[in-house]
């Protein structure tokens, strides 16, 4: 496959084509600052050093063989259209659906403008502000110009003639020969990354694209662009067979690991924001590793970095794809290690580090044990926090959800051993809630049934925990209770039945610690919804499928932690029994939490491997 046809178009190839700019398309406002940076470049091009001058990406949808809407990229095609105007030279042809002046969409002014008058501008190579240029067009334009011709007064209209009134006049310092020189780069020497849009794509889809490309929803440009600096670098091979190997190589690397990178398993074990699941060329984290990050407003730092690197001629140790490649390497090795995977897993979603840190430890490492055990150091430090400790959190604490998702990371690696935590599962969840266990039942019964349901449950309790789990005081205060809320159901008394129920349960979170980590687990959002307000037992059918009336959602992800609880794993022979969460349960969930992450995070013994 020859990448550099594929994506790559000379301007002289564009030369038979007509670019269609449809209604969506803001207008043509490209600055003197922006015109003269393009003329500069091309101009400062040299041929002998570097195969062809790169420009960003054309994003275009096919009409037919020579016609293309022109999704991205109309403020630069048509500066160019203008420097070939300039040269009176072949020409591809723009057609507006709105700005045009005639029924086939041409803009007749713009064929109009070299036969107009112009200032004459003292442009030189070297310029850094240009307000006193363009006040000298902007007057030029209102004297002579509009003076003339009104009708033609329009924002887009002068800023085709301001630009190319810039153009005629940069090249007013060079010979006619060095003008040639300059035409031939552009058209020759100077080309486009061509994106070609799906033929599929509707009007609606064309437009959210051009939206999308304008808001910077879109990362395709700075990928692209820094393809094609590897590309233009490989292009400078001068032995033909040696090229088309590395071209061919290049390919299949960038696509093997475009595919990997977009595959979820794979790219949510490497980020942790869900956000990130829309990036388009998840291959720019490569490059963020590779450069760094830079600030989060300066979306082409990477591009930026690597041109800057490849023009330095004095910097021996230039971009090399081949640190790109390593890089990929290692996550992929990570990936298919499960308790690497586990390990790095763990530090990208539950520590305030990155990927950056976790190569930085790879390095240091003299062996794959020293990773991994280093990797444990990092993260036993985050959790030895003082607001991990088991009696410290409580129901509302973040704490609690980071320890419960690194107790099911945990409980992955060191029990269920054929299985990978599933990163992406647990982030295709749009909302977790940390579930009370032993309900926390909410007061907000409304029918007398209800009222009678929740006086059942707390009764069935009271039997099962009595003596065990809630002493006889306990019990002599919450039974009275439970009578008077009989009396006021027989008696209809609904508004007095919802403070008794309220009072019960005040009593019950005080005698049970409902809010303490041994009575807490995840659960998403709908299926908590279900089985929030249910007893341990009906929970428990519930969330294990064995209801014949509630059912969850089959594609629901239920954390294997959560189906430990119901399960009740930890609880001993002698003390099980599915009615309730007791205080025995609460220990032994607690006492499997800390020994599951213990395991998991006990340094190994170093075996040179």
């Amino acid at each position: 496959m020859d990448i550099m046809n594929n994506n790559l178009k000379t301007i002289e190839g564009l030369l038979d084509f007509t670019f269609e700019i449809d209604a969506y398309q803001r207008g043509y406002r490209w600055d003197t600052d922006q015109v003269f940076s393009l003329l500069t470049d091309i101009n400062d091009f040299t041929a002998e050093k570097e195969s062809f001058y790169c420009l960003q990406p054309l994003v275009i949808k096919k009409i037919n063989d020579s016609t293309y809407e022109l999704i991205d990229g109309q403020q630069r095609i048509t500066t160019i259209s203008l420097i070939l105007m300039f040269f009176e030279s072949q020409n591809f042809q723009l057609l507006y659906t709105t700005r045009g002046t005639e029924e086939s969409g041409i803009n007749l002014f713009i064929e109009s403008i070299p036969t107009l008058q112009f200032p004459v501008l003292n442009i030189k190579k070297e310029m850094d502000s240009f307000g006193e240029i363009d006040n000298e067009i902007l007057k030029f334009w209102k004297e002579n110009i509009m003076k003339d011709i009104p009708e033609i007064n329009t924002v887009d209209n002068f800023y085709f003639y301001k630009n190319y009134v810039v153009i005629k006049n940069w090249f007013y310092q060079f010979t006619n020969e060095e003008n040639e020189e300059f035409k031939d780069k552009l058209c020759r020497r100077t080309k486009v990354i061509w994106y070609v849009e799906d033929d599929q794509s509707d009007k609606k889809q064309i437009i959210e694209k051009f939206i999308n490309f304008n808001e910077g929803k879109i990362e395709l440009e700075q990928a692209e662009l820094i393809k094609a600096l590897f590309v233009l670098d490989i292009a400078k091979t001068t032995d033909t067979f040696e090229r088309q190997y590395e071209e061919n190589q290049f390919a299949d690397d960038w696509n093997l690991i475009s595919h990997q990178m977009s595959d979820k398993k794979f790219w949510q074990f490497v980020s942790n924001n869900k956000n990130d699941e829309n990036i388009a060329n998840k291959i720019n984290l490569l490059f963020q590793l590779h450069n760094g990050f830079g600030k989060s407003e300066d979306k082409f730092y990477n591009y930026r970095k690597f041109e800057k690197d490849f023009k330095d001629d004095s910097q021996l140790d230039k971009p090399d794809w081949g640190r790109i490649t390593q890089l990929y390497n290692n996550l992929e090795e990570w990936f298919f290690d499960r308790t690497s995977y586990h390990l790095v897993g763990t530090i990208i979603h539950l520590t305030d580090y990155n990927l950056s840190k976790v190569l930085e430890i790879a390095e240091r490492a003299s062996t794959k044990t020293m990773f991994r055990d280093n990797l444990r150091k990092l993260i036993n430090e985050e959790f030895s926090k003082d607001k991990y400790k088991f009696e410290k959190m409580k129901y509302g604490d973040n704490a609690v959800f980071k320890k419960l998702f690194l107790y099911n990371i945990a409980l992955t690696e060191t029990e269920d051993l054929e299985t990978y935590f599933p990163f992406y599962r647990f982030y295709e969840t749009k909302r977790w809630n940390i579930e009370h266990i032993l309900a926390q039942n909410d007061n907000g019964l409304e029918s007398f049934e209800e009222f009678e349901n929740f006086k059942n449950d707390i009764e069935n309790l009271i039997d099962v925990s009595a003596n065990k789990d809630l002493s006889e005081k306990n019990q002599e205060i919450i039974k009275p209770l439970l009578a008077d809320l009989n009396k006021l159901i027989d008696n209809k008394r609904k508004t007095d039945c919802k403070k008794k129920v309220k009072e019960i349960i005040e009593k019950i979170e005080e005698f049970f610690n409902v809010d303490d980590f041994n009575n807490l687990c995840l659960l998403d959002q709908t299926t908590n919804i279900k089985v929030g307000n249910k007893p341990f037992r009906k929970k428990r059918d519930i969330i294990l499928g064995l209801d014949k009336d509630i059912k969850i959602d089959p594609n629901t992800y239920v954390p294997i932690g959560t189906k430990y609880v119901f399960l009740k794993k930890s609880t001993n022979s002698d003390a099980f029994q599915i009615d309730y969460w007791s205080i025995r349960d609460k220990e032994a969930y607690l006492e499997l939490v800390e020994k599951t992450i213990n395991k998991f995070l006990n340094f190994e013994k170093d075996e040179l491997n």
